[in-house]
């Protein structure tokens, strides 16, 4: 077991036995699908834990981790950070966009296994449902990792 899941109990992150387990089965299906799609280039699951799961827990620093909030990631990709933040606080109302369906498929079936309720993973480009009504302003939170520059990334 990883360092990040045998302290995953203690502060900061005080995750429950139901939470770890969502997380080990996030990063096998992460490490079964990577074999048949470029999901990351991270494959030790050290380095998954460090520089996917705790990267997206950061967020933590500067958001109420207990508050049931209306969260989108845009460009979300293998789930990051939107995944981690939902596992970590289940009151989340969570939406993962991506543009590529293959990942879409991928995020669908984490969702699935998982048993991460109301959470929907959505085939689009940022810049085309930044427009659309049910979606522009409708979240508490964006969030995303590298997807575009920062004030494009603000528009969208």
């Amino acid at each position: 077991m990883n360092e990040f899941l045998q302290n995953a109990k203690e502060p900061p992150f005080c995750l429950n036995d139901a939470q770890i387990q969502k997380f080990t089965q996030f990063r096998t299906l992460l490490l079964d699908w990577n074999t048949r799609m470029d999901l990351t280039a991270i494959t030790d699951p050290d380095e998954i834990d460090e520089k996917h799961f705790l990267d997206s827990l950061s967020v933590f620093r500067v958001m109420d981790r207990n508050a049931a909030l209306r969260v989108i990631d845009v460009g979300t990709g293998a789930g990051f950070p939107g995944i981690p933040l939902k596992i970590a606080n289940p009151k989340i109302e969570l939406t993962l966009l991506d543009s590529l369906q293959k990942r879409v498929r991928f995020l669908e079936e984490v969702i699935a296994q998982c048993q991460l309720t109301k959470t929907i993973a959505i085939h689009g480009r940022a810049e085309e449902f930044g427009c659309k009504p049910d979606y522009r302003a409708a979240y508490d939170v964006a969030l995303s990792r590298a997807v575009a520059p920062l004030p494009t990334l603000l528009e969208y």
